[in-house]
């Protein structure tokens, strides 16, 4: 019986599993589809981060808005709706939303209530769409950061060279930063050399790895995982096969990137970004881009070889659980400075003004309808991270 086989008989798929780690989703950016896959006057439903969401492009100016997914008039889903011009009409009654959330028109009246829908901070990066979650569930007018600007990619030198999508992973959120400080797991899942794509070993080769972990100290929402990693040959390591990768963890896992140094060739940069459909359910998404004197097949090489590496921790992290005090040995890596660190991400983002204030969405019914209460500020719940 397979290894992966063997897996699939002995999965966890209850909530007890779930239980174990942390709740809600961490405050971040996160990637929820490619520029590409809208244009202008689709709209798309997105459902994640405990949201349902509705994407469109505006047929005037081409921008991308998002916004919670369901009228304030009676509940119908947006995402059934038209895009007019820079608006998105309701499917139910036609009324206009406008990309920042307000209410712009209802057919034959110009009487509007004041009620809108919410609407959340989005960007273009890379060729995709981010958005910016706070784990309150409310929306940031001005995000405590932004998506990193990556000028080789940004000025077009390099050159996009494919993607990869897995839409179901049975895995939390933080599985990847809990994995870039594992290091004594590295022999154990990653030390065979296997072809590209594959689970497949390519006999008598092996693979060598010199792992490393930081915070960033000027930038506190970034950390790093680096690797220098080169082929064994019958247990003997050749270090001019080598290559050198740092992976930046962009928050809390929502996106990471690696940038594969080639020596002599150039650079690879992919993107591995982790969409939370549910606590245990992602959506994983690749997409690389690399300098144009690398050839294609190296490429193909070097992505295809990470992904055949990352699905054997794949099998791991959809079975395992979260230890809040696992049991330590000296060989093991920064586990507790990478958690004191991933903490951050669990506390709102919000404007201090607001985090203790009224519960949050406090309203009053007028004619029939949800009206936003002018005397309430918007407020959000801060969530005490659990202690290590």
């Amino acid at each position: 019986m397979s290894k992966s086989r063997q897996h699939r008989n002995h999965e966890f798929t209850g909530p007890a599993r779930a239980s174990t780690y942390r709740e809600g989703y961490p405050s971040g950016w996160y990637r929820l589809l490619n520029l590409s896959e809208l244009k202008p006057g689709d709209v798309r439903a997105v459902d994640c981060l405990g949201k349902n969401l509705v994407v469109f492009r505006s047929e005037d100016s081409g921008a991308y808005k998002v916004l919670d997914a369901h009228c304030p008039h009676q509940g119908a889903s947006l995402a059934g709706g038209e895009v007019q011009g820079d608006n998105l009409a309701c499917p139910f009654h036609h009324w206009c939303f406008g990309g920042d959330g307000r209410l712009k028109k209802i057919p034959h009246t110009d009487k509007l209530p004041r009620v809108g829908v919410r609407s959340y901070p989005v960007r273009e990066h890379c060729g995709m769409l981010w958005m910016f979650h706070d784990i309150s569930g409310e929306a940031l007018e001005t995000p405590p950061y932004e998506p990193e600007p990556i000028p080789e990619i940004e000025d077009g030198t390099f050159r996009y060279r494919g993607s990869h999508t897995v839409p179901d992973v049975h895995m939390h959120l933080s599985e990847f930063c809990e994995n870039s400080v594992d290091f004594q797991h590295f022999d154990v899942l990653h030390g065979d050399l296997t072809w590209p794509w594959t689970q497949i070993k390519i006999p008598w080769f092996g693979v060598q790895h010199e792992p490393g972990w930081y915070v960033d100290e000027d930038e506190g929402h970034k950390a790093y995982f680096t690797d220098f990693a080169c082929v064994k040959f019958r247990g003997t390591p050749y270090p001019k096969s080598g290559a050198n990768a740092r992976i930046t963890l962009f928050g809390p896992g929502g996106t990471v990137w690696f940038r594969f140094s080639l020596p002599e060739l150039g650079d690879i940069i992919l993107f591995q970004t982790h969409l939370p459909k549910e606590p245990l359910r992602q959506e994983i998404r690749f997409r690389w881009f690399a300098d144009p004197k690398v050839p294609r097949i190296l490429v193909w090489w070097v992505v295809g070889h990470w992904i055949s590496q990352w699905k054997a921790d794949v099998e791991i992290w959809e079975n395992k659980i979260y230890r809040e005090r696992p049991t330590l040995i000296a060989l093991d890596g920064p586990v507790h400075k990478m958690r004191r660190w991933y903490k951050q991400f669990y506390v709102s983002s919000l404007p201090a003004e607001h985090a203790d204030a009224a519960p949050a969405k406090t309203t009053k019914v007028r004619n029939g309808l949800n009206v936003l209460n002018e005397s309430q500020a918007p407020s959000a719940a801060v969530l005490s991270p659990r202690e290590d």
